[in-house]
């Protein structure tokens, strides 16, 4: 059985004590955490395209 220290339900700050999340909803936590966290990473950059389809385009152009 997995306790909270187990399954890190410990590093949610939001989370009860008594409440022990599935293994599939701490992965989506996790999931949503990071996602959140590297939001607006490379905002207000201006050495790259800000289209994501011509950013790609460019890198692929690179490796020809």
């Amino acid at each position: 059985m997995d306790t909270p220290a187990k399954t890190g339900a410990h590093l949610d700050p939001d989370l009860k004590p008594d409440q022990i999340l599935s293994p599939q909803e701490e992965r989506r936590r996790r999931r949503a955490a990071a996602l959140k966290a590297a939001e607006g990473l490379w905002k207000g950059r201006t050495d790259i395209p800000r289209d994501g389809a011509e950013f790609q385009d460019q890198l692929r152009a690179e490796w020809l």
